[in-house]
């Protein structure tokens, strides 16, 4: 009989998997349509653009080409990235920014050079799944946050920093995953006093703040942070997945110098350095000047999309769901009719197989993976014609689960006495 200890540590072996990854394999069944992941529209992803930087590249390629690289990134994709942060309104040089495998690195490198086991990151109320799994690897203690239709209610922050004492803060103000929340400037000046007062150092997550709708949001906390020389220690990290491809698997961090050389040391030991080719790729697309163009094409196929499906929600779910039309992102946060059942994540899955629909359940980005009153549903990815499917069916679906409700809510007639 083995009796060895397991191999794998028990934070991992019990750990569950992200149930939006989870749903990708239900995605790609006849006849579903996917309101789940945040994922571009492949149409609108730019196959000529890339084509074309694909083969200006490959005609350049030398031995040195293929060579390791430096762990910072590529000097090009730096000095491409510094520049494309300063034109909007940050101060950013090539030599302080690292190029990383996806923002999603980024938090993930952060969390272990940040975060000591036990110690404390304050936390959106509802937040990106794949963050908090990085937070708990690190060992870090989950501190939540309220939060309202404007993000993180920061008026409701001082108290738990005299109480709890993070070390760290983790927001996402511009069109947050999944709210769609955009944090106010008041409140990201706010905000930055308290970083600033309780030695909080903050993590600024920033995939989407370029997919506005109407107008752009307020400037970064980063951006703000550096106009006021204010003393708060602030990351920012963005990402090209949601701009250009997620399949180059790209981001790019700015840090202050401390942090960022105990980054590149981490990193060291992940992965050496992110891909080489597909840093002068990106690097080829950023020096064509098509980035510009191509935002206002995405900005003005997502609004559409988005007007789309809060249009075909209003007409399919009209009375069983509450949201806001969102200003940019990828994201309708929208909230259950106080009547119908809390469900689990897995009843949500057999939701989506029963009715051909997937969403997301608001359990899913919760810190206590609870049920809750909230669903998330992605405009970004399905065509058109399948948003208003999409609206139809869970319309359907969502009445089918009040009908039940009423059902069985219904009071039975006492018995009388013989």
């Amino acid at each position: 009989m083995n009796t060895a200890r397991g191999a794998v540590r028990p934070l991992y072996a019990q750990a569950s998997g992200s149930p939006i990854r989870a749903m990708l394999a239900l995605a790609g069944r006849e006849d579903m349509i996917s309101l789940a992941g945040g994922h571009p529209d492949p149409a609108l992803l730019p196959i000529e653009w890339l084509r074309e930087s694909l083969l200006e590249v490959t005609g350049k390629l030398q031995g040195r080409s293929l060579q390791y690289g430096a762990t910072e990134g590529q000097p090009e994709l730096r000095e491409a990235s510094a520049a494309l942060l300063t034109q909007r309104g940050l101060t950013a040089t090539a030599a302080e920014l690292i190029i990383t495998t996806g923002s999603q690195q980024a938090i993930d490198l952060l969390a272990r050079v940040l975060i000591e086991p036990g110690e404390g990151i304050a936390v959106e109320s509802f937040n990106y799944p794949a963050a908090l799994q990085a937070f708990r690897f690190a060992g870090a203690r989950l501190i939540e946050v309220p939060t309202d239709a404007q993000g993180m209610d920061v008026d409701r922050l001082e108290p738990i920093l005299l109480t709890e004492r993070p070390r760290v803060l983790y927001v996402v103000p511009n069109f947050a995953n999944p709210t769609g929340a955009v944090m106010p400037l008041a409140r990201r000046l706010r905000l930055l006093e308290l970083a600033a007062q309780y030695d909080v150092t903050l993590i600024e997550d920033d995939p989407y703040g370029e997919l506005w709708f109407g107008e752009a949001p307020p400037p970064p906390l980063v951006q703000l942070n550096q106009r006021a020389d204010s003393p708060a220690q602030v990351t920012y990290m963005t990402s090209y997945s949601k701009v250009v491809a997620p399949a180059l698997r790209l981001g790019v961090l700015l840090a202050p110098a401390d942090i960022q050389r105990a980054v590149v040391l981490a990193k060291q030991a992940a992965d050496v350095h992110s891909g080489s080719l597909e840093q002068l790729k990106l690097s080829a697309m950023l020096g064509s000047n098509c980035l510009t163009p191509h935002l206002d094409v995405l900005r003005k196929a997502y609004a559409a999309k988005s007007a789309t499906l809060a249009d075909a929600l209003r007409r399919h779910a009209d009375g069983l769901l509450k949201f806001d039309t969102p200003q940019g992102g990828m994201f309708v946060w929208a909230r259950l009719r106080s009547d119908l059942p809390l469900l689990p994540t897995q009843d949500w899955v057999d939701f989506g197989l029963q009715h051909k629909v997937l969403v997301v359940p608001g359990a899913a980005f919760s810190i206590s993976n609870a049920a809750q009153p909230w669903l998330r549903l992605s405009f970004a990815n399905p065509s058109p014609a399948s948003l208003q499917q999409g609206a139809e069916r869970l319309g359907r679906g969502l009445q089918g689960l009040a009908s039940r409700t009423s059902s069985n809510t219904k009071t039975t007639p006492e018995r009388t006495s013989a």
